[in-house]
């Protein structure tokens, strides 16, 4: 790139008073500044001088410094002297000797204070345009040395504001002043992904992190880091997945704005938030993988206000990202690198041992029957059985397929450039290794970007490469692994793996260590391409115009492949026709292209007191995804594992693939008003097409207004100058999501083509079109207060309803029409809830660079259902109807469902109230609607037993800092939901006494009369469907981060070994957690806590 710009090289021989130089067409400038990196020696001229001599060309090895400069100069109209170790540059005259000394060198000397008037020690002092400068000394005295004046020094120091002092001549010491920045935030630069707005200009409900706040909490996940800051960012928890690497997690955004997948109706989720990468739409699993040291801040938008300029697809809120963009100067080389320890958690988990499961399975009646041939039949497997817990065999099953996971992260990013060109390339390398042996999530990546301006224009460019490998564990799901039971051995006694156990009536059990042994595959690989290309024209003085083109490139492949000897095909009889069949192949491809273009012109105005910005968007967007795969059987040897082995496809299946494109495009008009900058009013209109709705409704209008008071800019609150900040804000508007199918308006038609008719193929119509299908709209309403107080103390309050139009679902029909249901408008809802966020300082002390600080905050959202439709009553009544058929599996009766019924949450849980187990006989007491009591189970008897959302949830902790030494600590909490206890229901009350129990089943189930129990007879074995005695108050503490750093800052010994920066931190994430709800946890993959350790160096 150097050679490009200025077709300079440079052959750097170390300090010394030689100089080696290789250079064709370079400035002297440039020349003049490599030979004082080698000698040491500093330059003085003018600009106007360099400028005579235009640019030359050097070749020298090892030269005398007095040679080089004669050589250098010859050509040129100009001419050297050295006096006390500088080089004198002038024009040339008869003889140099008549040359006059340099001016003397001029002290500056000073003081830097806080407000308070105590010295601030470290703070930066540097001459502007140069490297020159000093570090202030405990005292917060310094001393600068220039050669000439005036000059403007700049002073900068962590937790004050940029300061600049100008015409410096240095005649007398300096007594410099600087201000701690205020928790009001004021200077804050908004990023919405379109243009950037000063936060105290702004009406919309917004939060912006930097990268040094994400690293604070979590250097592992940047969507865990953002959970952690915000708690209106929610990760939903999933009790299967646990710690799971190649799991994406489930989002919200202040509340669920869209019904649940009813019936597999979406292609993703309907309540995910739109992602925003440097402008252009991206994809959750992008963001999941991606490099937090790229990351430069993170904004999300959650107001009308904010989120109303993307239109159709901001109904969920917005989460925009911005990347480093490359800065100016020298070439400077960065290295990352984090190693971390996972270790798995398995402190949920209460299970039996092998005396204890002997003694359960005895309890149940497991080895009882009325039949005595079946009782005998019985007794060798007691025998054996309690032979094997007396012998001493109790295998912790658990612990079979997990490790201690050793993961690393490495990033290596090289930047420079001046003038008119900059660059920055990087390379990362990322291995997120899980505590399940033989899953990891490994990604390579690399990325160029380049910034060019000339004169008015500026071109920047940005590419990125993402490679991807995800595995799976080859010993699947953790669950097979809780449910063996202790008294079974792992191994024979010659160290195989026993392939199967005997768990009565005829059935075998799999080992799954044996499985995990096999030539079994279960990977998927993703190549991502990222291009994107900006132009930027300041047309006038106040106007700017950019053009922007991004392209989304991906390539997904998963492959599965389950050998023949798995365990899941010991009961298959050679005899039978799918003995044949054992071995499975899941192949499964996608592509996924994507294309964004934005036309974007801004304009500024400043008339006095009246402030405007006025900004007019035209965007077009086309997204285009396929998908094809297959299901093969048939693989006898375990090493045929390739799919073109396969004897045929698996039964119902054929080969098969998707394909959804959708276009839309939009114009956008946005206007903000300042008076005085006490007086604020945003207003976005935006008129949105998709190809995804009905011919009828293919337009949509979306828009936001806002208004805002900086009431601390008052004349009448100048008295009060402890009040820094104070400012209302309130906005309203609508936006849309469309996270659904695209041709669910269309009437769809498949192929028939296993007969004919006439030798023709027909066709069969799988959906019926709907010309009238809309937008699913959100109505947004949120007022806000920001306040400041004391340089110290920042609150900020923020209510909001959020109300959903028009959600989309599936609507049941009748099955004559030959189909049972189509998309819709179904239904209305709505969230609302607050959220408040505190900031203090407690304590600051300038001189040593310290200073404490806390934050607590605190968010509450309620949701409900306002309208229904008859077909969400229909769906009602279907899975009413479901939990009172005998022919329905055991965890669909066991689990409530969702139910829509207006006034309720979404995640409402519905159950018959219980007045817990009668100790006369163990059998379980429900309470009607009319009161009255009965042993029988309705779903007439429904009511709410509770709701899964919290009342309230949030983050607190603290921070610390002392010199270069850091700490951070954050707890999360959420209190005054509920949740259906599942552990109870299948692993206590439901328990099937074949494997392995919680250990509750057999200590607190009702055995004997007159027990008072909470659960029913241990030898009942019939479901227990949804009832609230499983109904738990869900109050939790988590202990999710610790943090440790040390920043070495100006070390003397990092200029040594020519390095400018370093940073250590010591990061701990999900250390513990306190809850009311006793349940396992992590059914598929377990949970995990983390600890890693990062080093940030800057050459």
């Amino acid at each position: 790139m150097l050679l490009l710009a200025a077709t300079l090289h440079v052959h750097a021989a170390g300090l010394g008073q030689t100089v080696s130089l290789e250079a064709k067409n370079a400035p002297l400038e440039k020349i003049f500044t490599e030979i004082r990196k080698q000698t040491g020696r500093n330059f003085l001229y003018s600009d106007e001088d360099l400028a005579l001599a235009g640019k030359v060309d050097v070749s020298m090895v090892k030269k005398p410094l007095a040679e080089a400069l004669s050589a250098i100069l010859q050509n040129t109209p100009l001419a050297y002297q050295i006096v006390d170790q500088v080089v004198v540059i002038k024009k040339k005259q008869a003889s140099l000797t008549f040359l006059a000394a340099p001016p003397p060198v001029v002290v500056i000397t000073g003081k830097v204070m806080n407000e308070k008037g105590e010295p601030i020690a470290g703070a930066s002092v540097v001459v502007e345009g140069t490297k020159n400068g000093a570090v202030t000394s405990q005292s917060g005295s310094f001393t600068v040395r220039v050669d000439r004046v005036p000059v403007t020094l700049v002073f900068i120091s962590l937790g004050h504001k940029r300061k600049a002092l100008e015409n410096v001549n240095g005649t007398q010491p300096l007594t410099v002043t600087m201000v701690s920045e205020t928790d009001s935030l004021s200077d804050v630069v908004v990023s919405n992904g379109m243009f950037s707005r000063k936060l105290s200009s702004y009406t919309g409900a917004v939060a912006t992190f930097t990268q040094k706040e994400l690293r604070t909490v979590s250097n592992q996940n940047v969507l865990k880091a953002v959970a952690i800051l915000d708690p209106s960012f929610q990760i939903v928890d999933n009790l299967n997945a646990g710690s799971n690497p190649n799991m994406l997690p489930d989002i919200q955004l202040r509340g669920q704005t869209g019904l649940a997948d009813l019936q597999g109706a979406y292609t993703s989720n309907p309540n995910l938030p739109l992602f925003i990468l440097d402008g252009f739409e991206t994809t959750l699993e992008k963001v999941n993988d991606m490099n937090m040291n790229l990351i430069a801040s993170i904004t999300i938008l959650k107001d009308a206000s904010a989120k109303a300029i993307y239109g159709s697809r901001a109904g969920n809120g917005v989460v925009v990202i911005e990347t480093k963009a490359p800065a100016a100067g020298q070439l400077r080389l960065s290295y990352s690198g984090n190693m971390d320890v996972t270790a798995p958690d398995l402190s949920s988990y209460r299970l039996t041992n092998s005396m204890q499961k002997v003694q359960a399975e005895v309890l149940s009646g497991r080895y009882s029957s009325t039949f005595p041939l079946t009782e005998a039949a019985l007794i060798p497997e007691y025998t054996q059985n309690l032979q094997a817990a007396l012998s001493g065999v109790n295998t912790y099953w658990l612990s079979q397929p997990l490790r201690n996971a050793f993961g690393q992260r490495h990033g290596l990013v090289m930047e420079g450039g001046e003038g008119s060109l900059r660059y920055s390339a990087n390379m990362n390398y990322t291995n997120v290794a899980g505590v399940m042996k033989g899953s990891d999530r490994r990604t390579i990546s690399g990325g160029i970007n380049l910034i060019y301006r000339k004169n008015k224009v500026q071109f920047r460019n940005s590419l990125t490469i993402d490679k991807n490998n995800s595995k799976n564990s080859p010993y699947g799901s953790f669950t097979n692994f809780a449910r063996l039971n202790p008294y079974w051995r792992m191994t024979d006694d010659n160290g195989n793996f026993i392939k199967a156990y005997n768990a009565g009536a005829n059935t075998l059990v799999g080992n799954p260590m044996y499985d995990g042994s096999l030539n079994a595959k279960d990977y998927t690989v993703y190549t991502n391409i990222i291009e994107n290309f900006y132009a930027d024209w300041d047309a006038a003085r106040n106007l700017r115009i950019t053009a922007r083109v991004g392209y989304n490139g991906q390539i997904n492949e998963s492959h599965q492949f389950i050998p023949a000897s798995n365990s899941r095909y010991i009961n298959v009889s050679p005899v039978l026709d799918a003995y044949l069949d054992r071995g499975q192949y899941t192949l499964r491809n996608g592509k996924q292209n994507m294309l964004n273009a934005d036309l974007i012109a801004g304009y500024s105005l400043s008339t006095g007191k009246h402030h405007f910005f006025l900004n007019g968007i035209y965007s077009v967007n086309t997204s285009n995804t396929t998908t094809n795969g297959m299901v093969m059987v048939g693989f006898p040897n375990d090493k045929m594992n390739d799919i073109s082995f396969g004897r045929r496809y698996a039964d119902g299946t054929k080969a098969e693939g998707t394909e959804n494109t959708n276009r839309s495009l939009a114009i956008t008009s946005s206007v903000n008003y300042s008076y005085d900058d006490r007086f604020l009013i945003d207003a976005t209109y935006r008129r949105n097409a998709s190809s995804q709705f009905g011919a009828d409704k293919k337009w949509g209008a979306f828009w936001s207004a806002g208004l805002g008071w900086n009431v601390h800019r008052e004349a009448f609150m100048k008295q009060l100058t402890w009040i820094n900040l104070l400012k209302f804000r309130a906005s309203t508007g609508t936006s849309g999501t469309q996270n659904f199918n695209s041709y669910q308006s269309l009437a769809t038609y498949q192929y028939i083509t296993n007969r004919t008719y006439n030798g023709d193929i027909g066709i069969d119509l799988m959906a019926l079109p709907n010309p009238g299908l809309q937008w699913q709209q959100v109505k947004d309403n949120n007022i806000g207060v920001d306040l400041s107080l004391f340089n110290k103390l920042s609150i900020r309050f923020d209510y909001y309803q959020k109300d959903t139009k028009d959600l989309l679902s599936d609507m049941i029909v009748a099955p004559s029409n030959g189909f049972s249901t189509y998309k819709s408008n179904i239904g209305e809802a709505r969230n609302e809830g607050f959220q408040l966020g505190v900031n203090m300082r407690v304590w600051s002390e300038s001189s040593t660079r310290s200073n404490i600080s806390l934050f607590a905050n605190v968010a509450h959202n309620t949701n409900k259902i306002t309208k229904v439709s008859n077909s969400l009553v229909q769906l009602n009544r279907m899975r009413d109807q479901a939990k009172d058929s005998v022919s329905t599996g055991n965890a669909s009766r066991r689990n409530p469902s969702t139910r829509y019924e207006p006034g309720q949450s979404m995640n409402a849980i519905w159950v018959v109230r219980s007045k817990g187990i009668d100790p006369a006989n163990g059998k379980e007491i429900f309470v009607k609607q009319d009161g009255s009591l009965t042993y029988e189970w309705n779903t007439d008897d429904y009511v709410v037993g509770g709701d899964a959302n919290p009342l309230y949830n949030g983050t607190f902790g603290f921070n610390l800092m002392h010199k270069g030494f850091t700490a951070n600590f954050a707890f999360t909490y959420r209190w005054g939901g509920q949740q259906y206890n599942t552990t109870l229901v299948s692993r206590v009350e439901n328990a099937d006494f074949a494997y392995n129990v919680d250990e509750r089943a057999l200590t607190e189930r009702w055995k004997n009369p007159g027990d008072q129990s909470l659960y029913k007879n241990i030898a009942d074995q019939t479901d227990t469907r949804p009832t609230s005695r499983f109904v738990q108050n869900l109050n939790e503490l988590l202990f999710s981060s610790v943090s440790v750093g040390y920043d070495f800052g100006n070390a003397r010994w990092l200029k040594r070994v020519g390095a400018s920066r370093m940073n250590l931190m010591l990061n701990m994430n999900d250390l513990g957690r306190i809850s009311s709800v006793k349940t396992e946890r992590g059914l598929d993959y377990p949970y995990a806590r983390t600890i890693a350790a990062s080093l940030q160096v800057t050459f």
